[in-house]
């Protein structure tokens, strides 16, 4: 793992050292890499700071562009699980009534059973009610 790691920190700066050597008649796989490489010295160049993107963005700096589409559509998949919450309990009350109806001495205790299936779905569907909600409002 951490030679294909080493592999992938080298494959790019191979790349650029090559491109001299290739000319324009080969156009390499990491050609985006080089191209947004040379637009850092670019920029470094016209701001003259030694940070890629000048004194803008630093470590631990706000993010400028919030992506909202994206956590609405993590909480939207999330939710789909209520789905299948909502579907267990449909599957729960008709196994019980498959099962008072073979054997009607066994009713309370079927109930009872059910009731606790039925606390279980319901934990799980609040839980990832929580974890819908915290992906919308997450940046």
């Amino acid at each position: 793992m951490f030679g294909l790691v080493k592999a992938a920190r080298l494959l790019p700066q191979c790349a650029i050292r090559m491109e001299g050597v290739l000319g324009q008649s080969c156009r390499s796989l990491t050609s985006v890499a080089s191209c947004q490489r040379s637009s850092v010295k670019s920029a470094q160049a016209e701001t003259g700071s030694g940070t890629p993107l000048g004194n803008a963005m630093g470590l631990g700096a706000p993010l400028c562009k919030r992506n909202a589409g994206v956590s609405v559509l993590g909480c939207a998949i999330a939710m789909v699980a209520v789905g299948g919450c909502a579907q267990g309990i449909g599957q729960l009350f008709a196994a019980l009534v498959v099962g008072m109806a073979r054997n009607p001495s066994m009713k309370e205790d079927l109930f009872t059973y059910t009731l606790i299936g039925m606390g279980f779905l319901e934990f799980l569907a609040i839980v990832v009610i929580l974890i819908a909600g915290l992906l919308l409002y997450s940046e």
